[in-house]
């Protein structure tokens, strides 16, 4: 299973990741409970700062990132099937809604999950720790 989660070699293009090209950061920006804003508005942090536990929430948050994945991923494969199951019974418009709503709902989250994971592992190789991913 870690194979997936693994950042790939094609999910990078010179210094930035193929996500932000899709518009992660603006997504990320504006989610009503998590994004930056309602972040910055509640007054509350994701990483701890201090020295001595930036490292272990590092590894922390770098997990967190694959569990979150991974129900998006489940909530993307349970929402396609049942558009697949109903979809006899919808307009154009539906489906168009249906697809769109399950694009927002989890393929761009699946797509934030990723880039946080590579900027956690790029953060952690710069401060001398080791790649999760290595053996």
């Amino acid at each position: 299973m870690k194979y997936y989660f693994k950042p790939k070699t094609f999910e990078f293009y010179r210094n930035q990741t193929i996500y932000e090209f899709v518009g992660v950061r603006l997504y990320k920006k504006y989610l009503p409970f998590t994004g930056d804003i309602a972040r910055k508005r509640n007054n509350t942090t994701q990483i701890k700062i201090n020295k001595k536990e930036r490292i272990n929430e590092l590894y922390r948050y770098e997990r967190e990132t694959r569990k979150n994945e991974l129900i998006h991923i489940f909530g993307l494969i349970l929402c396609v099937g049942l558009i697949l199951i109903y979809s006899n019974e919808f307009s154009c418009i539906d489906l168009v809604f249906l697809i769109s709503l399950n694009l927002y709902l989890n393929i761009y989250p699946i797509f934030l999950q990723r880039h946080n994971r590579i900027r956690i592992i790029k953060v952690l190789l710069n401060n001398g720790q080791k790649n999760p991913y290595d053996k």
